[in-house]
Protein backbone atom coordinates (compact mmCIF):
# COMPACT_ATOMS: atom_id res chain seq x y z
CA UNK A 1 0.00 0.00 0.00
CA UNK A 2 2.77 2.78 0.95
CA UNK A 3 4.52 1.87 -2.29
CA UNK A 4 0.79 2.84 -4.30
CA UNK A 5 0.72 5.90 -2.45
CA UNK A 6 3.96 6.41 -3.04
CA UNK A 7 3.83 6.54 -6.65
CA UNK A 8 0.91 8.61 -6.60
CA UNK A 9 2.18 11.47 -4.74
CA UNK A 10 4.85 11.32 -7.34
CA UNK A 11 2.19 13.03 -9.64
CA UNK A 12 2.00 15.89 -7.51
CA UNK A 13 5.62 17.13 -6.58
CA UNK A 14 5.00 20.52 -8.30
CA UNK A 15 2.15 21.13 -6.26
CA UNK A 16 3.14 23.02 -3.51
CA UNK A 17 -0.30 22.97 -1.57
CA UNK A 18 -2.46 20.07 -0.01
CA UNK A 19 -3.78 17.61 -2.33
CA UNK A 20 -5.32 15.03 -0.60
CA UNK A 21 -5.54 10.94 -1.32
CA UNK A 22 -8.32 8.57 0.05
CA UNK A 23 -7.59 4.93 -0.08
CA UNK A 24 -11.75 3.30 0.21
CA UNK A 25 -10.55 0.01 0.58
CA UNK A 26 -8.10 0.89 3.82
CA UNK A 27 -9.71 3.85 4.53
CA UNK A 28 -6.22 5.31 4.78
CA UNK A 29 -6.29 9.74 4.31
CA UNK A 30 -2.90 10.81 3.19
CA UNK A 31 -2.39 14.91 2.49
CA UNK A 32 0.55 15.09 -0.16
CA UNK A 33 2.68 18.52 -0.54
CA UNK A 34 5.34 18.85 -3.13
CA UNK A 35 5.47 15.07 -3.90
CA UNK A 36 5.48 14.17 -0.21
CA UNK A 37 2.84 12.33 1.69
CA UNK A 38 1.82 12.25 5.41
CA UNK A 39 -0.91 10.18 7.12
CA UNK A 40 -4.00 12.16 8.66
CA UNK A 41 -7.72 11.70 9.91
CA UNK A 42 -10.12 12.06 7.63
CA UNK A 43 -11.97 15.22 7.42
CA UNK A 44 -15.59 14.73 9.16
CA UNK A 45 -16.95 16.71 6.85
CA UNK A 46 -15.61 14.91 4.14
CA UNK A 47 -16.08 11.41 4.86
CA UNK A 48 -19.59 10.65 3.47
CA UNK A 49 -18.69 12.46 -0.18
CA UNK A 50 -15.71 10.15 -0.12
CA UNK A 51 -17.69 7.30 0.10
CA UNK A 52 -20.13 8.44 -2.66
CA UNK A 53 -19.17 7.08 -6.30
CA UNK A 54 -21.11 9.70 -7.70
CA UNK A 55 -19.58 12.86 -6.27
CA UNK A 56 -17.06 14.58 -8.55
CA UNK A 57 -17.34 17.94 -7.66
CA UNK A 58 -17.89 19.85 -3.73
CA UNK A 59 -17.62 23.36 -1.82
CA UNK A 60 -17.62 23.45 1.96
CA UNK A 61 -17.83 25.95 3.91
CA UNK A 62 -14.91 27.30 6.27
CA UNK A 63 -15.77 30.03 8.28
CA UNK A 64 -16.57 32.99 6.09
CA UNK A 65 -14.49 30.98 2.98
CA UNK A 66 -16.34 28.58 0.49
CA UNK A 67 -14.09 26.01 -0.61
CA UNK A 68 -14.30 23.74 -3.58
CA UNK A 69 -12.90 20.35 -3.89
CA UNK A 70 -12.74 18.04 -7.15
CA UNK A 71 -13.04 14.44 -6.86
CA UNK A 72 -11.24 12.25 -8.99
CA UNK A 73 -12.02 8.65 -9.02
CA UNK A 74 -9.72 5.76 -10.22
CA UNK A 75 -8.56 1.83 -9.58
CA UNK A 76 -4.51 1.73 -9.53
CA UNK A 77 -3.35 -1.96 -9.01
CA UNK A 78 -6.67 -2.94 -8.35
CA UNK A 79 -7.39 -0.63 -5.38
CA UNK A 80 -9.95 2.22 -5.37
CA UNK A 81 -8.67 6.05 -4.94
CA UNK A 82 -9.92 8.70 -4.63
CA UNK A 83 -7.68 12.43 -5.25
CA UNK A 84 -9.31 15.75 -3.38
CA UNK A 85 -8.21 18.85 -5.44
CA UNK A 86 -8.43 22.47 -4.28
CA UNK A 87 -10.24 24.61 -6.77
CA UNK A 88 -9.11 28.15 -5.87
CA UNK A 89 -10.73 31.25 -7.50
CA UNK A 90 -8.36 31.72 -10.25
CA UNK A 91 -7.45 27.69 -10.51
CA UNK A 92 -3.87 28.31 -9.96
CA UNK A 93 -4.21 25.23 -8.23
CA UNK A 94 -5.44 22.91 -11.39
CA UNK A 95 -2.91 24.69 -13.43
CA UNK A 96 -0.52 23.70 -11.36
CA UNK A 97 -2.02 19.90 -11.07
CA UNK A 98 -1.55 19.97 -15.09
CA UNK A 99 1.83 21.26 -14.99
CA UNK A 100 2.86 18.21 -12.76
CA UNK A 101 0.80 15.78 -14.46
CA UNK A 102 2.70 17.06 -17.94
CA UNK A 103 6.23 16.65 -16.27
CA UNK A 104 5.17 13.27 -14.88
CA UNK A 105 3.49 12.20 -18.65
CA UNK A 106 6.79 13.72 -20.00
CA UNK A 107 9.71 11.82 -17.78
CA UNK A 108 7.42 8.84 -18.39
CA UNK A 109 7.48 9.25 -22.26
CA UNK A 110 11.43 9.81 -22.06
CA UNK A 111 11.73 6.85 -20.03
CA UNK A 112 8.89 5.02 -22.49
CA UNK A 113 11.59 5.91 -25.37
CA UNK A 114 14.63 4.85 -23.98
CA UNK A 115 13.38 2.01 -22.70
CA UNK A 116 12.06 1.01 -26.20
CA UNK A 117 15.22 1.97 -27.72
CA UNK A 118 17.27 -0.36 -25.02
CA UNK A 119 14.64 -2.99 -25.38
CA UNK A 120 15.35 -2.99 -29.62
CA UNK A 121 19.77 -2.89 -28.75
CA UNK A 122 19.04 -5.87 -27.00
CA UNK A 123 17.16 -7.67 -29.78
CA UNK A 124 19.65 -6.51 -31.99
CA UNK A 125 21.88 -7.64 -29.46
CA UNK A 126 20.20 -11.61 -28.85
CA UNK A 127 20.50 -11.82 -32.44
CA UNK A 128 23.69 -11.26 -32.86
CA UNK A 129 24.37 -14.43 -30.25
CA UNK A 130 25.13 -17.35 -32.38
CA UNK A 131 23.78 -19.28 -29.86
CA UNK A 132 19.51 -20.18 -30.30
CA UNK A 133 17.58 -18.49 -27.99
CA UNK A 134 13.61 -18.43 -27.53
CA UNK A 135 11.42 -18.57 -25.02
CA UNK A 136 8.21 -20.77 -24.75
CA UNK A 137 5.09 -21.37 -22.91
CA UNK A 138 3.50 -23.95 -20.61
CA UNK A 139 1.65 -25.68 -23.22
CA UNK A 140 5.17 -25.68 -25.35
CA UNK A 141 4.26 -22.69 -27.64
CA UNK A 142 7.33 -20.25 -29.04
CA UNK A 143 6.80 -17.21 -27.89
CA UNK A 144 9.95 -15.55 -28.85
CA UNK A 145 13.34 -16.47 -30.81
CA UNK A 146 16.16 -14.96 -31.99
CA UNK A 147 17.61 -15.18 -35.71
CA UNK A 148 20.39 -18.18 -34.61
CA UNK A 149 17.41 -20.41 -33.80
CA UNK A 150 15.90 -19.92 -37.11
CA UNK A 151 19.35 -20.08 -38.72
CA UNK A 152 19.71 -23.33 -37.54
CA UNK A 153 15.79 -24.43 -38.50
CA UNK A 154 16.97 -22.87 -41.91
CA UNK A 155 13.54 -20.35 -41.36
CA UNK A 156 14.31 -16.81 -42.94
CA UNK A 157 10.71 -15.79 -41.92
CA UNK A 158 10.92 -15.70 -38.07
CA UNK A 159 6.90 -15.36 -37.55
CA UNK A 160 6.59 -18.79 -38.98
CA UNK A 161 8.29 -19.95 -36.09
CA UNK A 162 6.62 -18.31 -33.34
CA UNK A 163 2.90 -20.60 -31.91
CA UNK A 164 4.61 -23.39 -33.19
CA UNK A 165 5.49 -26.45 -30.59
CA UNK A 166 9.01 -26.21 -29.49
CA UNK A 167 9.48 -30.14 -29.68
CA UNK A 168 8.25 -30.46 -33.15
CA UNK A 169 10.06 -27.42 -35.01
CA UNK A 170 12.98 -27.65 -33.59
CA UNK A 171 13.45 -31.48 -31.99
CA UNK A 172 11.31 -33.12 -34.79
CA UNK A 173 9.55 -35.16 -32.20
CA UNK A 174 5.46 -35.83 -31.87
CA UNK A 175 5.53 -35.25 -27.79
CA UNK A 176 7.80 -33.11 -25.65
CA UNK A 177 11.20 -34.18 -24.85
CA UNK A 178 11.90 -36.39 -22.29
CA UNK A 179 14.93 -34.24 -20.94
CA UNK A 180 12.66 -31.45 -21.05
CA UNK A 181 12.93 -29.58 -17.24
CA UNK A 182 9.79 -27.62 -17.75
CA UNK A 183 8.12 -29.94 -14.77
CA UNK A 184 11.23 -29.06 -12.32
CA UNK A 185 10.91 -25.33 -12.96
CA UNK A 186 7.04 -25.40 -11.93
CA UNK A 187 7.86 -26.72 -8.56
CA UNK A 188 10.95 -24.35 -8.03
CA UNK A 189 13.80 -25.42 -9.48
CA UNK A 190 16.01 -22.38 -10.61
CA UNK A 191 17.60 -23.57 -13.82
CA UNK A 192 18.18 -26.69 -15.23
CA UNK A 193 20.98 -27.73 -17.84
CA UNK A 194 21.82 -30.82 -19.48
CA UNK A 195 23.80 -32.20 -22.84
CA UNK A 196 21.83 -32.97 -25.91
CA UNK A 197 21.94 -34.33 -29.18
CA UNK A 198 19.51 -33.28 -32.35
CA UNK A 199 19.34 -35.16 -35.86
CA UNK A 200 19.54 -32.20 -38.09
CA UNK A 201 20.25 -32.24 -42.04
CA UNK A 202 21.88 -36.15 -41.70
CA UNK A 203 23.95 -35.16 -38.95
CA UNK A 204 23.69 -35.15 -35.51
CA UNK A 205 24.60 -31.89 -33.17
CA UNK A 206 25.74 -31.83 -29.56
CA UNK A 207 24.64 -28.91 -27.45
CA UNK A 208 24.74 -27.96 -24.31
CA UNK A 209 21.33 -26.97 -22.91
CA UNK A 210 20.36 -24.34 -20.79
CA UNK A 211 16.61 -23.99 -19.30
CA UNK A 212 15.27 -21.58 -16.65
CA UNK A 213 11.82 -19.40 -15.73
CA UNK A 214 10.66 -16.62 -16.98
CA UNK A 215 7.95 -14.22 -14.54
CA UNK A 216 5.69 -11.67 -15.05
CA UNK A 217 5.38 -8.16 -13.56
CA UNK A 218 2.73 -9.98 -11.14
CA UNK A 219 5.47 -12.14 -10.08
CA UNK A 220 3.25 -15.38 -12.45
CA UNK A 221 5.91 -17.94 -13.86
CA UNK A 222 4.48 -17.70 -17.14
CA UNK A 223 7.20 -18.38 -19.42
CA UNK A 224 10.08 -20.66 -20.12
CA UNK A 225 13.84 -19.50 -21.74
CA UNK A 226 15.99 -21.75 -23.16
CA UNK A 227 19.34 -21.01 -25.22
CA UNK A 228 21.44 -23.70 -26.62
CA UNK A 229 25.46 -24.04 -26.99
CA UNK A 230 26.90 -25.85 -29.41
CA UNK A 231 29.34 -28.67 -28.19
CA UNK A 232 29.81 -30.42 -31.32
CA UNK A 233 33.54 -30.06 -32.17
CA UNK A 234 34.19 -30.38 -27.85
CA UNK A 235 32.18 -33.81 -28.04
CA UNK A 236 33.98 -35.38 -31.20
CA UNK A 237 37.19 -33.82 -29.54
CA UNK A 238 35.90 -35.72 -26.05
CA UNK A 239 35.39 -38.84 -28.37
CA UNK A 240 38.74 -38.72 -29.96
CA UNK A 241 40.52 -38.33 -26.52
CA UNK A 242 38.57 -41.45 -25.52
CA UNK A 243 39.56 -43.23 -28.63
CA UNK A 244 43.22 -42.69 -27.72
CA UNK A 245 42.99 -42.82 -23.89
CA UNK A 246 43.95 -46.62 -24.31
CA UNK A 247 47.31 -45.42 -26.15
CA UNK A 248 47.99 -42.94 -23.54
CA UNK A 249 47.46 -45.85 -21.35
CA UNK A 250 50.01 -48.22 -22.72
CA UNK A 251 52.67 -45.29 -23.58
CA UNK A 252 52.11 -44.31 -19.75
CA UNK A 253 53.08 -48.13 -18.62
CA UNK A 254 55.45 -48.31 -20.87
CA UNK A 255 56.90 -45.20 -19.39
CA UNK A 256 56.66 -46.74 -16.13
CA UNK A 257 58.33 -49.91 -17.42
CA UNK A 258 61.45 -47.79 -18.66
CA UNK A 259 61.52 -45.83 -15.18
CA UNK A 260 61.25 -48.80 -14.02
CA UNK A 261 64.16 -50.42 -15.80
CA UNK A 262 65.84 -47.58 -15.10
CA UNK A 263 66.17 -47.20 -11.21
CA UNK A 264 66.90 -51.01 -11.19
CA UNK A 265 69.89 -50.03 -13.22
CA UNK A 266 70.53 -47.17 -11.11
CA UNK A 267 70.40 -49.56 -8.25
CA UNK A 268 72.63 -52.61 -9.65
CA UNK A 269 74.77 -49.63 -11.05
CA UNK A 270 74.83 -48.42 -6.53
CA UNK A 271 75.42 -52.04 -6.15
CA UNK A 272 77.95 -52.61 -8.19
CA UNK A 273 80.02 -48.96 -6.96
CA UNK A 274 79.41 -50.08 -3.81
CA UNK A 275 81.17 -53.83 -4.49
CA UNK A 276 83.90 -52.00 -6.30
CA UNK A 277 84.28 -49.84 -3.31
CA UNK A 278 84.53 -52.94 -0.98
CA UNK A 279 87.10 -54.57 -3.49
CA UNK A 280 89.10 -51.36 -3.84
CA UNK A 281 89.18 -51.23 -0.29
CA UNK A 282 90.53 -55.18 -0.22
CA UNK A 283 92.77 -53.87 -2.53
CA UNK A 284 94.54 -51.06 -0.66
CA UNK A 285 94.62 -53.52 2.34
CA UNK A 286 96.31 -56.17 0.66
CA UNK A 287 99.01 -53.84 -0.95
CA UNK A 288 99.60 -52.19 2.61
CA UNK A 289 100.23 -55.87 3.85
CA UNK A 290 102.70 -56.63 1.31
CA UNK A 291 104.34 -53.64 1.37
CA UNK A 292 104.81 -54.85 5.26
CA UNK A 293 105.65 -58.07 4.15
CA UNK A 294 108.41 -56.87 1.44
CA UNK A 295 109.98 -54.26 4.07
CA UNK A 296 110.89 -58.11 6.14
CA UNK A 297 113.81 -59.41 5.87
CA UNK A 298 112.30 -62.70 6.04
CA UNK A 299 110.58 -62.40 3.37
CA UNK A 300 113.04 -61.14 1.05
CA UNK A 301 115.26 -64.32 1.73
CA UNK A 302 111.86 -66.09 1.14
CA UNK A 303 111.38 -64.99 -2.60
CA UNK A 304 115.50 -65.11 -2.91
CA UNK A 305 115.24 -68.79 -2.23
CA UNK A 306 111.87 -69.40 -4.16
CA UNK A 307 113.91 -67.77 -7.20
CA UNK A 308 116.84 -69.98 -6.87
CA UNK A 309 114.34 -72.83 -7.01
CA UNK A 310 112.69 -71.74 -10.21
CA UNK A 311 116.31 -71.48 -11.88
CA UNK A 312 117.10 -75.03 -10.67
CA UNK A 313 113.79 -75.79 -12.00
CA UNK A 314 114.81 -74.39 -15.32
CA UNK A 315 117.70 -76.44 -15.10
CA UNK A 316 116.22 -79.74 -14.73
CA UNK A 317 113.61 -78.95 -17.56
CA UNK A 318 116.31 -77.99 -19.97
CA UNK A 319 118.58 -81.24 -19.00
CA UNK A 320 115.00 -83.39 -19.12
CA UNK A 321 114.69 -81.60 -22.66
CA UNK A 322 118.15 -82.39 -23.54
CA UNK A 323 118.10 -85.90 -22.56
CA UNK A 324 114.99 -86.40 -24.39
CA UNK A 325 116.43 -85.30 -27.56
CA UNK A 326 119.60 -87.59 -27.45
CA UNK A 327 117.41 -91.03 -26.59
CA UNK A 328 115.25 -89.88 -29.64
CA UNK A 329 118.62 -89.17 -31.94
CA UNK A 330 119.62 -92.39 -30.16
CA UNK A 331 116.95 -94.42 -31.65
CA UNK A 332 117.14 -92.65 -35.25
CA UNK A 333 120.74 -93.92 -35.30
CA UNK A 334 119.61 -97.61 -33.99
CA UNK A 335 116.68 -97.22 -36.71
CA UNK A 336 119.55 -95.98 -39.41
CA UNK A 337 122.02 -98.89 -38.05
CA UNK A 338 119.33 -101.66 -38.15
CA UNK A 339 118.86 -100.44 -41.85
CA UNK A 340 122.09 -100.19 -42.80
CA UNK A 341 122.70 -104.23 -41.13
CA UNK A 342 119.81 -105.26 -43.24
CA UNK A 343 121.15 -103.97 -46.38
CA UNK A 344 124.83 -104.97 -45.63
CA UNK A 345 123.50 -108.94 -45.03
CA UNK A 346 121.29 -107.97 -48.56
CA UNK A 347 124.39 -107.12 -50.62
CA UNK A 348 126.34 -109.52 -48.80
CA UNK A 349 123.59 -112.96 -49.51
CA UNK A 350 123.54 -111.21 -53.02
CA UNK A 351 127.34 -111.90 -53.36
CA UNK A 352 127.56 -114.88 -52.12
CA UNK A 353 124.77 -116.04 -54.59
CA UNK A 354 126.82 -114.24 -57.14
CA UNK A 355 129.98 -116.10 -56.73
CA UNK A 356 127.85 -119.45 -55.81
CA UNK A 357 126.55 -119.30 -59.34
CA UNK A 358 129.78 -118.96 -61.23
CA UNK A 359 132.25 -121.74 -61.50
CA UNK A 360 135.23 -119.77 -62.73
CA UNK A 361 135.37 -115.87 -61.33
CA UNK A 362 137.14 -113.85 -63.18
CA UNK A 363 139.54 -111.46 -62.45
CA UNK A 364 137.63 -108.12 -63.23
CA UNK A 365 134.32 -110.16 -61.67
CA UNK A 366 136.55 -110.41 -58.52
CA UNK A 367 137.42 -106.34 -58.39
CA UNK A 368 133.76 -105.64 -59.12
CA UNK A 369 132.94 -107.62 -56.10
CA UNK A 370 135.39 -106.18 -54.08
CA UNK A 371 134.41 -102.71 -55.00
CA UNK A 372 131.26 -103.85 -54.50
CA UNK A 373 132.08 -104.66 -50.31
CA UNK A 374 134.89 -101.52 -50.24
CA UNK A 375 131.58 -99.14 -51.08
CA UNK A 376 129.64 -100.96 -48.37
CA UNK A 377 131.98 -100.64 -45.64
CA UNK A 378 132.63 -96.91 -46.38
CA UNK A 379 129.03 -96.66 -46.20
CA UNK A 380 128.46 -98.32 -43.07
CA UNK A 381 131.60 -96.27 -41.45
CA UNK A 382 130.15 -93.08 -42.44
CA UNK A 383 127.16 -93.72 -41.15
CA UNK A 384 128.23 -95.09 -37.98
CA UNK A 385 130.35 -92.79 -38.11
CA UNK A 386 133.76 -94.51 -37.58
CA UNK A 387 137.17 -93.69 -38.66
CA UNK A 388 138.77 -95.29 -41.66
CA UNK A 389 141.71 -98.13 -40.45
CA UNK A 390 145.31 -97.23 -40.95
CA UNK A 391 146.51 -98.36 -44.64
CA UNK A 392 148.88 -100.71 -44.47
CA UNK A 393 151.93 -101.51 -46.63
Amino acid sequence: MNTLISRISVLFRECSFPVYVYLPDSGDFYQVVAGQHEKVPVPVTMRGYLDTEDMYFQSFKKGDNLMSFYFLRSVQEGQRVVVMINSDKNRYNLNAVARSFNSVVVEAQESVRVLRHSRMKMMKLLDGLKMPLFSVSGEYQIINVNKALADFLGIANIPEIIGKKCYEVIHGRTEPCAFCRMAELMTGESVGTQNIRIEKNGGTRHFEHHMFPVYDQTGELNEFGEFMFDITENFQLVQSIEKYKERVKSFQKAEVDKMNEIGDLKKAYKDLEKNYDEVFLKNRKMSKALEKLFSDDNINELLKLRQENKDIKNKLVRSATALKNFQSTLELQQEKYNDLSKRTVYQLERLINTVNKKSVVTDKELGTLLKMVTDEIKSIRRHLKLEAPPEQD
